[in-house]
This record gives C-alpha cells, sequence and structure tokens, in this order.
C-alpha cells in the first residue's frame, strides 16, 4: 500500500464523520482519536514517506524494505488500539 503524507485525510475524515459517531455507537473522541492515529501508522508505514526515504538513505537499504518489516508490528499495533479505543 503506498500513501503520501496523509495529512489531509484525517481532518477531512473528522470533519465528515466524526459527528456522527453516536449513530455508529462509538464516542466522537473515541473515533476522532482512532481517526488520528491510523493516519499517523499510514504515515509512518508508508515506503514515500519522507523520514523513512532518509532512513532508508542512512541505513543503504532499499525504503520498502524499512515499510514491510514494520507494517505487521504496526498493524498489530492499530488492531489493539482499536479494540482499547472502540469501547
Amino acid at each position: 500500500m503506498l500513501g503520501g503524507s496523509g495529512d489531509a485525510t484525517t481532518p477531512a475524515f473528522n470533519s465528515a464523520v466524526t459527528p456522527h459517531a453516536v449513530s455508529f455507537g462509538f464516542g466522537a473522541m473515541n473515533l476522532g482519536n482512532l481517526a488520528n492515529i491510523g493516519g499517523a501508522l499510514g504515515r509512518s508505514m508508508s515506503p514515500v514517506a519522507a523520514g523513512c526515504i532518509i532512513a532508508a538513505g542512512f541505513a543503504g537499504v532499499n525504503p520498502f524494505e524499512i515499510a514491510k518489516r514494520n507494517a505487521i508490528p504496526m498493524l498489530i499495533s492499530a488492531v489493539l488500539v482499536m479494540l482499547l479505543l472502540a469501547r
């Protein structure tokens, strides 16, 4: 999965969907936090993120290798956070 910075998607989601959180069975704060955490994880996992490209340059590896290495732990973290916040 490739993505850009993701900075625009989280506020757009929070403006459009989070006000209706109660109808989905969530609290507005919890759904907003989930969106923010999901956006941050997406930015952190992206092989085209500036930080990943710089780290790959320092390490002398392909940015996709860093993204593949970090994807599973970050996805597990995302699921755990969602389970904790979705109460």
